[in-house]
């Protein structure tokens, strides 16, 4: 087992996680909130555990969850593809609240 191993099951066991982890509590693990982990996960950053449905309940490894909060690389780029995610909602919600209302033409005989 690598050092890194060794300090994530250490790390693991003083904090006295459960081996697995659903979305609220490895969300609070990593520093995101909730429903950033399915931004994660639609970008390929997060992997739960198993195959489940699309409207199942998510579970995490708790010990990988650890290795990654440990992770400064993975933590930038997480960070990165969340505030992505963010900017383009704003940028599409802005565009379409900036319709138009073309200006009326004035009725005739008024």
């Amino acid at each position: 087992m690598s050092d890194e191993a060794k300090q994530a099951v250490a790390t693991w066991a003083t904090r006295g996680l459960p081996a697995r982890l659903d979305a609220a509590a490895t969300a609070k693990l990593l520093g995101f909130a909730e429903h950033d982990i399915q931004i994660l996960m639609r970008a390929g950053k997060l992997t739960p555990l198993g195959e489940p449905a699309p409207n199942a309940p998510k579970w995490f490894a708790a010990i990988d969850m650890l290795r990654l909060a440990a992770d400064h690389d993975w933590l930038n780029r997480a960070t990165r593809e969340v505030a992505r995610y963010w900017r383009f909602k704003r940028e599409r919600h802005g565009k379409e609240r900036r319709v138009t209302v073309p200006e009326r033409a004035p009725v005739p005989g008024v």
